[in-house]
């Protein structure tokens, strides 16, 4: 078999024989030439240059990434408007560096801005004379008319007039209006289209759109506060208009894939779709010349499944179903190619690989042997132990190699024809995989064998092949989210759980099972406690401030609004670097779209534990339920915590030391009202924190429940911490990787950053502001302080400690009394109700 030359291949060893029948070869079908002087379209080529991603009929489907494209469209639009129409100081920067760029005498502008509609009507006609694109040439019209209506209606909206607008798309010069409505009709165009297009002509449009982009600030039509927005309407237009009509997945047909395997050489015939795809990627059976039966794994030059931002949120929220992201087409054939590879001559029954590479298109194709019949296509009557203990062997014998497979279900084991149970689809194994990616398999096994052979065979197998103390190591990590959604899926089907298997297994291994922790949940008391607390939080704040309720109430209404709304828009961003964090402090693999739902769903529990503690309440739960023993799951939340203790001492020294900010409590008397204090406002605020310690004191002293639960706690305490020592030693090694460390340090930096941004934002939206620095010191104290007070979220502690630092920046306090009001309300009060659909989502998903 001789390779194409100028093809980059990698070909396998055929040592497996299949019993497939031999299948005649089809003759192939000859190209029909176009008649002269006629560009011929047909399906998806032009001249033999592919132009569509996907044949005509190809089926279509919605996206969850295009909901995340919308919603964060729409907030960054309703960010955009508060300072709309401009221009603003980035505006005032940007816009004269581009018209200061040369532009090559000014001609290169004015292409690259007529190329905008050029491009997009270039994209209409190519759906017009192609054969069945009608449907396509109507989305993308569609897709135009919203972005022209949304464009007016919030340029409208910012001030500038219907006409305006409207005028501004043929218009190729100043005045400067909001929003560039060219730009969001190109957008639109390229962005509906760009499933639909082969890969070389959506980085034409991207490119096309950039240029335009520039070139319409430096002609002067729009300034970058209206280029963003406009931007911003195309890529939600787009959004809508595959939500509600959906787009292809880009697939090669089966005549494609054969094109490509006779690139890399391996003639075959009856190619066809298998009935099985995982995201990301195609599965196509074929008979090869020999009589062999292949099959055909292809990762698509224009899958729109593998493009960077649907890989990516695959990646972050999927297990098992998708490929790694960071790496190319041909990098991902050529690793799953050298694992295989790897295992078989390791001893561990494999699919043979016959040939990997890249098609003549630029597709990546991995050709392994097609044998043997999956376990889920298997009658329970059928599967007897020595099947089961055939495939403990086959899982052993590759974790003696060091290779993990990541995906060890019901699909991905298969049943030869002489009785060996074999293992297919390498593309998530791991090289020098740690023991938690090990025992995760034999996890992913263990419930495996128990949805098709029954609770009982599965465990018996499992202790057979194993013994009693490999049973006992899988304990922890037999977990509903430990295992991908086909397994979860089929579990939902059956009268028991995990948790049943789990207490089966640790019955026969005569060993508790790991307790999960429990978490106290919100309640009507538990709110109606907080409603009292803050009442009379506010009444002694107020009170101590010399700030009348009438005065507060006059300070809140001539609030701007605007500023509000963007600070509670931001809100929610402030979870996504704690995400990181909490994966940094994790040894254990954990995807991000889980790590951030945890962290929303520590905001829904605040309301009825301190902040800290619920954090690592519900950290120890979710850790759990990903398969951390229950000492490393303790770790992980107190690494995270004290890590977190380290940034906010970090940033007040850095600040205090440096000079940057300080903060003046005796010259923090700044009053609305037209008299001023002498001097010592800042004493009755000092005087709050003091009281407030003395009144927990004396709660934990003198009420007989909270000095009984402390006593109870000691002791228990102390034993958990002695048998949870060495698991904590384990999650320790965290510390030592340089990547870890970064997550955990940048994540809470950022976070701590985010929210003295939010802070500003609920500081302008009252007239005042300050630097970023004394915004960073102020609520860094405050975190820091309110998270050692034993009050659900600090309530009270929080809001005095923010008047008392703003007032003490010199803001005015009636001001910094509203400011920290408003900044409770848009990052503590209101994140219970995005986080309580986030906790909804991880029971749902079995995370807590």
């Amino acid at each position: 078999m001789s390779a194409v030359p100028g093809r980059r291949r990698f070909e396998g060893e055929r040592p497996m024989e299949t019993t497939s029948a031999t299948a005649p070869e089809a003759p192939r079908e000859e190209p029909v030439p176009a008649p002269p002087g006629r560009l011929r379209l047909r399906g998806w080529r032009a001249s033999g240059v592919r132009i569509f991603s996907s044949a005509s009929d190809a089926p279509l489907s919605r996206r969850p990434t295009d909901v995340v494209m919308l919603i964060l469209s729409v907030l960054a639009l309703a960010l955009l408007s508060t300072a709309a129409p401009g221009p603003t100081v980035l505006d005032s920067a940007i816009a004269p560096f581009v018209k200061a760029l040369p532009g090559l005498f000014g001609w290169f502008w004015e292409i690259s801005y007529d190329l905008l509609i050029g491009w997009a009507l270039l994209l209409l006609v190519l759906s017009l004379v192609a054969r069945g694109r009608k449907r396509l040439l109507l989305e993308e019209v569609l897709a135009g008319g919203v972005a022209f209506v949304g464009a007016l209606a919030l340029g409208s909206l910012a001030g500038t007039e219907w006409s305006a607008s409207a005028r501004s798309v043929e218009a190729a010069g100043p005045p400067a209006i909001y929003l560039a409505v060219r730009v969001a009709i190109a957008t639109a165009v390229v962005v509906m289209a760009s499933p639909h297009m082969s890969r070389p002509i959506r980085h034409v449009g991207r490119w096309v759109i950039g240029a335009g982009a520039c070139a319409s600030i430096a002609l002067g039509v729009t300034l970058p506060i209206g280029l963003a927005a406009g931007f911003l309407v195309g890529i939600a237009s787009a959004a809508i208009v595959h939500l509600i009509i959906g787009s292809p997945a880009g697939r090669l047909t089966s005549t494609q894939i054969a094109a490509a395997l006779a690139d890399l050489g391996v003639e075959a015939t009856d190619v066809r779709q298998a009935p099985l795809e995982p995201r990301g990627v195609a599965l196509a059976l074929a008979t090869g010349a020999d009589g062999r039966s292949l099959l055909v794994k292809v990762y698509g030059r224009d899958a729109w499944d593998g493009q960077l931002l649907t890989s990516t949120w695959n990646a972050l929220w999927h297990r098992g179903e998708t490929p790694h992201i960071g790496g190319s087409r041909l990098q991902l054939v050529e690793h799953e190619a050298y694992v295989t590879l790897l295992a078989q001559r390791g001893g561990v029954p494999v699919l043979p690989v016959v040939t990997a590479g890249l098609g003549a298109e630029g597709d990546a194709l991995l050709v392994t042997e097609s044998a043997g019949r999956p376990l889920a296509s298997l009658h329970p009557d059928e599967i007897d132990d020595g099947m089961l203990r055939g495939a403990w062997q086959t899982v052993a014998r590759l974790h003696a190699l060091g290779v993990a497979h990541g995906a060890v279900d019901a699909n991905h084991l298969l049943v030869l024809a002489d009785g060996r149970v074999a293992l297919a689809d390498f593309g998530l194994a791991r090289s020098a995989a740690p023991d938690a990616a090990l025992l995760t398999d034999q996890a992913q096994l263990l419930v495996t064998a128990a949805l098709f052979a029954g609770r009982e065979a599965a465990v018996s197998a499992a202790m057979s092949a194993g013994g009693a103390d490999a049973v006992v190591s899988i304990l922890p990590f037999l977990q509903p989210a430990a295992l991908d959604r086909e397994t979860r899926r089929a579990l939902k089907e059956r009268d028991w759980e995990v948790d049943d298997l789990r207490a089966l297994a640790a019955q026969r291994t005569g060993v508790e099972p790991p307790e999960l922790e429990r978490l106290r949940r919100v309640t009507w008391g538990s709110i109606a406690v907080i409603a009292l607390v803050g009442f009379l939080a506010y009444a002694i704040i107020g009170a101590i401030a010399n700030i009348g309720v009438q005065s507060l109430i006059d300070e809140l209404k001539q609030a701007d609004p605007a500023w509000l709304i963007a600070a509670l828009l931001l809100s929610p961003a402030i979870q996504l670097p704690q995400a990181f964090s909490t994966i940094g402090a994790s040894i254990h693999p954990v995807r991000y779209g889980p790590a951030l739902m945890l962290e929303y769903g520590i905001q829904f529990l605040a309301l009825a534990v301190p902040s800290s503690a619920a954090r690592v309440a519900l950290e120890v739960r979710f850790f759990e339920r990903v398969g951390v023993d229950p000492g490393g799951a303790v770790s992980i939340g107190v690494i995270d915590s004290v890590c977190g203790f380290v940034v906010q001492i970090l940033l007040i020294l850095i600040i205090t030391l440096s000079g940057l900010a300080s903060l003046h409590f005796s010259s923090a008397s700044t009053s609305t009202s037209t008299s001023s204090s002498s001097g010592g406002s800042g004493h009755p605020v000092l005087i709050l924190f003091a009281v407030i310690l003395v009144l927990a004191g004396i709660a934990v002293l003198f009420v007989p429940r909270y000095r009984s639960a402390i006593r109870e706690a000691v002791p228990r305490f102390r034993t958990s911490l002695r048998s949870q020592a060495s698991a904590g030693v384990v999650a320790l090694r965290v510390l030592r990787s340089p990547r870890h460390l970064l997550l955990i340090f940048s994540g809470n930096l950022a976070a701590q950053l985010l929210q003295a941004i939010v802070l500003g934002l609920c500081l302008h939206a009252f007239g005042e502001q300050v630097s970023l620095a004394g915004l960073i010191l102020v609520n860094t104290f405050v975190s820091l302080f309110a998270g050692f007070m034993p009050v659900p979220g600090g309530m009270g502690v929080a809001e005095a400690g923010y008047t008392a630092g703003l007032a003490a920046l010199g803001v005015p306090n009636s001001a910094a009394m509203s400011t920290a009001l408003a900044f409770r309300l848009v990052t503590f009060y209101l994140p219970p109700i995005w986080g309580s659909f986030a906790m909804r989502w991880m029971r749902r998903n079995d995370y807590v």
